[in-house]
């Protein structure tokens, strides 16, 4: 028995490992090299009728782009950028549910990016962004 609980844990650390990076991959198609990372893997499991929620801070004067992409069978992905008051600064829904967006803002702002996938029929998967810097 105990022989197999390591087994078993190196298998799932090997497939959500795997699927960390086929995400990393999905959202890089649209993180051009333009761009530097944060440094942040904003990765987290997605259920039908959840939202994660996501904390990062922008600094003034720099142009960011936010990459989001998902594993979900079924549904469209959006994100929504908030300040801390909860007024809502962005949403891709708004845009055709575009995978990413450019920000660019005239003063530091700790913002709040939240992310759900619109549809009745979603099967569970897990979500990324990839946010970055302009060079």
């Amino acid at each position: 028995m105990y022989r197999i609980l390591p087994l078993v844990f190196l298998f799932i650390t090997t497939k959500l490992s795997a699927q960390l990076e086929q995400l990393k991959n999905s959202c890089s198609l649209n993180f051009p090299s333009t761009y530097i990372s944060d440094g942040q893997e904003y990765f987290a499991a997605l259920k039908p009728d959840q939202k994660i929620e996501f904390r990062t801070t922008f600094f003034a004067e720099n142009t960011y782009r936010i990459s989001a992409c998902t594993n979900a069978k079924k549904g469209k992905l959006v994100f929504t950028v908030y300040d801390t008051e909860k007024n809502l600064l962005f949403t891709n829904e708004s845009y055709g549910y575009s995978p990413y967006w450019d920000f660019r803002f005239t003063s530091t702002v700790t913002c709040i990016i939240q992310v759900d996938v619109k549809n009745q029929q979603f099967s569970p998967g897990y979500v990324m962004l990839l946010i970055g810097f302009k060079q």
